[in-house]
This record gives structure tokens, sequence and C-alpha cells, in this order.
């Protein structure tokens, strides 16, 4: 069962003023739960970090409110951790001044802090010698031995290669768990929502756009521009027809390219067919009943992961995964005639505005 908000945002309008102008953030409704990570998605000057700043009492709101229920304390860590002088130990009982703690406690809280982020190792080395990965872990296990009740993360994990994202973001999700602390997280990097994400929100020009459960984002955008930002890489235009396939909708594309989709429509009405590359399959000879047509390979890039595929369909271009060293990415060459299906369930439709 979800646990009830430990900090909540509702009506918010912040109004910055700088030299290039001005700047103004809404944000109807935001919540964070513990055990839950909150990721922030947005282009650069979307009002990302303002949000955040908000959120940690940083930014004073022209107009609603921040209401914490947290017993404890609501700790940011920022874009660019900057270490004090002095051992990596030390780092963390720099946190602590000012608290009331005995020096066995501060001690335990240390050590659990750096056990946590994997650095208990480099306790007595020089902070500022740390790599940048290190120096990331430092900035999480200096905020952990706080023990917070909300974590606000700026653009935390920048700088570092996909490994380093993929152990870090492993560690605190274990971290999240483990000590109930609710997190919200700023980035424009989708690879990092995706690792760490429970929720996401998207803000766009200043406006919350759009907030829900990863996979409801992630497969559910409400606009184009949000599809594209979510990385909802097939997009193709289409009409709803009048003709249906069993309970699914018909979009057609043109005369030979139909889709068929579970999303509620009108017929008559122009959409943008969405389909994300994870769920766009090649058929290899199985018999898959949402066949929606015969493509031609036109791109394969491999990074020894995951093979990425390129396939004109319907004079677009399509994109799908397949993992690296298995099945079809063994034999699939550029030139190739392919047969593609996609789940209705899986085929989400964005209405075109006509202005």
């Amino acid at each position: 069962m979800r646990e009830a908000a430990i900090l909540s945002a509702s009506g918010l309008r912040v109004e910055l003023q700088s030299r290039s102008g001005s700047f103004v953030l809404t944000a109807d409704a935001l919540d964070l739960h513990p055990r839950e990570a909150l990721v922030i998605l947005g282009p650069n000057g979307s009002g990302k970090s303002t949000l955040l700043r908000t959120l940690a009492g940083l930014e004073r709101p022209a107009a609603g409110r921040v209401e914490s229920a947290a017993t404890g304390p609501v700790t940011m860590v920022f874009q660019h951790p900057a270490p004090f002088a002095g051992s990596v130990a030390h780092n963390l009982h720099i946190a602590f001044l000012g608290k009331k703690l005995s020096g066995a406690e501060r001690r335990a809280r240390v050590g659990e802090a750096l056990e946590r982020f994997k650095i208990a190792h480099l306790a007595e080395h020089r902070a500022a010698t740390l790599s940048g990965g290190e120096m990331r872990r430092l900035a999480l296990a200096r905020a952990f031995a706080l023990r917070p009740a909300v974590l606000l993360l700026d653009e935390s994990f920048a700088g570092l290669d996909a490994d380093g994202q993929s152990a870090l973001s492993l560690d605190l999700r274990r971290a999240i768990f483990e000590t109930g602390v609710a997190v919200a997280m700023v980035t424009h990097d989708l690879r990092r929502a995706m690792l760490l994400a429970d929720r996401i929100a998207v803000l766009k020009d200043g406006r919350l756009a759009q907030i829900g459960r990863r996979d409801d984002v992630l497969e559910r955008p409400n606009s184009l521009e949000i599809a594209q930002l979510v990385g909802m890489a097939n997009l193709v235009e289409g009409v709803v027809s009048s003709e249906r396939r069993g309970d699914c909708a018909l979009v057609e594309v043109d005369a030979q390219h139909r889709v068929a989709t579970h999303a509620a429509c009108s017929p008559g009405n122009r959409v943008w067919i969405g389909i994300r590359p994870e769920h766009l399959k090649l058929d290899i000879g199985r018999g898959a009943v949402d066949l929606i047509g015969k493509g031609t390979v036109r791109g394969i890039v491999n990074d020894g992961v995951a093979v990425s595929v390129q396939i004109d369909w319907a004079g677009a271009e399509l994109r799908t995964h397949l993992m690296a060293g298995r099945g079809l990415a063994r034999t699939l060459e550029v030139g190739a005639e392919v047969s593609l299906s996609a789940s209705p369930e899986r085929v989400h439709l964005i209405p075109i505005r006509s202005d």
C-alpha cells in the first residue's frame, strides 16, 4: 500500500527575474512519497531546478504552497558537489555541525553512509583526490548520513558514464527502499529517469505538463512534445478508420498500412500513432497476429549490449531494439525486408490539433 505524501506542493507559481528577463514556473499539484523516486524531466530552461529549489524552500512562491509532513530533514544535493578540505570521513562529519548527536552516534552514521555507497575504503583519503563518480557517492553519503525524510537531487549523476549511472542508481534505489526517504531528482537525461524513477514529472516552458507513474508517462504521453521527450521515437500520422478489428480501432496511415489500437478514439480524427521502440517487434516467421506491414532495414547500430535498428515503413523511419548476440540480431542486414508487429495495447494515439 502506498504511503501518504511526505511533501506536497499545490497551486505553485514562482516568478523569477534576471538580466535575461523574467521566468514563471507553475505546478498545480505535486507530491513526494516515502520509498519513491519522482524524476523531473524537461529540456534546458523548462524550470526543473527552479521547481527543486522551491520544494527545498530556497525559492519563495508568489502563489500556492509547499507543505511538509516530514519528521526528518529535507536535504538537497546540488549539481556540482564540492568537497571540504580533509578526508572523506571528515566531509561527512561536517554535515553534523550544529546537530546534537553523541560522538558514537556520529561515527555510526558516517560508517553506515560510507558503506551504503561503497566508499568506506576511501574514508581516510583526501576528498579532493576523488574521481567524479566517487565524488557523487560522497555527496550522497553525506546527505544520507543526516537521515533525511526528503532528498532533492539536482542533476546528481551528471558526468557519469553509462556504467557509473547504472551502478549508482542501483545503490540509490536500495538506499531509498531501506531508509524510506522520498526522492525528487531533476534530469534532462531519459536514461537516468528510466533507471531510477517510480514516477515522472515533465516540465515544459515553465509548466508542469504531465505527472504520473513511470510507465504511464513513457507509454501514454499527453502531447507530441512530451512523446518526443520521453523517447517515443516512432511517431507517424494517421486517420482513425470507421472500420474495426474485433475490439480494436484501426488507424490508417495509407492504403496499405493500418495499425490496430485499444486506445480510445473517434473515426475521422487525425492522430499521431506512437509506439515505443521496445514495443515494435520484428516478425521472424512465428506468425505474429498484430502485423502492421513490411519494412526495409536502413540502419543497424550495435553497441555490444543492444542493437538499434532503423526501418523504412510507410514513408516513415521507425526504430526498434534487439539484444546483441541473440536471435535476429546476429543475422539481420541492411536492406533486408522485415515484417513488423505492434500489440494494440502498446499503440498510443495523440490527437493532432487543428489550429
